[in-house]
């Protein structure tokens, strides 16, 4: 799913962006609270088998990626949460900064908490 081959019915998966209520510290601590921004609709994609193998990762399994319509406010200390789910976001990228959509590499918080 390319930047520009985006249809609006790929953004089908309602996900709420969650923005640390406070300062984040160099470890993120299972009991920070978080803020609810907003809620998007977001393309969720799998990590695909060929990413898993060039990952090596631990866990990759639990990693997602959610492409949403652009915002210019989101960093790595955000999370994303779809459904029951909680991810904690691994990377944040601009999809060459054409300013329509961004991609959310994120992985699944284990305990599921906020």
């Amino acid at each position: 799913m390319a930047g520009r081959s985006i249809k609006s019915g790929d953004l089908r998966h309602p996900v709420t962006l969650l923005k640390p209520a406070g300062p984040v510290g160099v470890y993120a601590e299972d009991d920070e609270s978080y803020d609810e921004i907003a809620t998007v609709y977001a393309a969720r994609q799998d990590v695909s088998g060929r990413e898993f193998f060039l990952a090596h990762a631990v866990d990759a399994e639990n990693t997602v990626t959610f492409t949403i319509r652009w915002r210019d406010d989101i960093d790595r200390t955000w999370r994303v949460r779809h459904g029951e789910e909680l991810f904690n976001i691994l990377e944040v990228n601009h999809l060459g900064y054409m300013r329509d959509y961004l991609r959310l590499k994120c992985q699944r918080v284990q305990d599921g908490g906020v």
